[in-house]
């Protein structure tokens, strides 16, 4: 998804090191962006670039690396099958259309306080362990990847998620020791809007990079991307280098997504 991302100009100076940033109550994935939006509104720029409004960041402090055990019957503890897929993780991977309209069978599910898009064929179709996960090799497998990967990572189970659901490397190192120090926080759609549409900016086999549309709970709409990676037999998501999972926040108009349907 990365390089979708605008950069700031180099005078402004990495995001995540501007006093704006550092004075904000820290990082807790889109959750917290979206309450940031809603109820302190001293922490947004109210910069416009490229014709939208910035909103707000997220970012990561320097911190330290993963702990903790996976949970019984979580994906990593299961034999791998053909294809490097795990051996009870088994989906329709032939649509290999990119999505312009919501799935036949979409399903919203509680996940962490907020009502996430799930499909019995696109995935997740296991939910029933501490971490929701097999996904379809397909671009709506990616799109509801990036829906419910991130929100999955907010809360109590983050660790087990983690491990298995982010792209190995220091930018998950920066993104769990984050988490380890600020701890979660379970937010409902009331503080942090909620999801209503989506853009798939870019698709291949390895990687994916979707864009998210949600209400605000202030008026109006936001919009930010997350990227996501094929890895394992499974999509992951793929944090920047600070740890953050999603791109910088921005006013949206919907007309440019994909309504997710009810």
């Amino acid at each position: 998804m990365f390089s979708a991302i605008r950069k700031r100009s180099p005078a402004d100076g990495p995001f995540y090191k501007q006093r704006g940033w550092r004075n904000s109550a820290g990082f807790l994935g889109l959750l917290v962006v979206m309450s940031l939006v809603a109820l302190l509104s001293g922490v947004t720029t109210g910069r416009s670039v490229d014709g939208e409004t910035e909103v707000a960041t997220v970012g990561r402090d320097e911190l330290s690396g993963l702990t903790g055990p996976l949970s019984p019957g979580d994906p990593q503890q299961v034999r791998s099958g053909p294809g490097g897929r795990p051996e009870n993780c088994r989906t329709d991977d032939r649509n290999t259309a990119r999505p312009t309209t919501t799935p036949t069978d979409l399903r919203w599910r509680e996940l962490v306080g907020i009502m996430v898009p799930t499909s019995p064929t696109a995935g997740p179709l296991h939910t029933d362990t501490s971490v929701w996960w097999c996904f379809a090799h397909t671009p709506t497998g990616a799109v509801l990847a990036a829906h419910v990967i991130p929100v999955q990572l907010s809360g109590a189970a983050w660790r087990s998620a983690a491990e298995q659901q982010v792209v190995p490397g220091t930018p998950r190192d920066e993104f769990v020791a984050g988490m380890a120090e600020k701890g979660t926080t379970d937010l409902g759609e009331s503080a942090i809007g909620r999801f209503v549409g989506f853009s798939l900016s870019s698709y291949a086999a390895g990687s994916a990079t979707v864009r998210l549309l949600l209400t605000n709970p202030a008026g109006g709409y936001l919009s930010t991307s997350v990227s996501v990676r094929w890895r394992d037999g499974d999509w992951k998501v793929a944090p920047h280098d600070d740890g953050s999972l999603y791109s910088v926040v921005r006013q949206a108009q919907p007309g440019d997504f994909a309504a997710w349907g009810d």
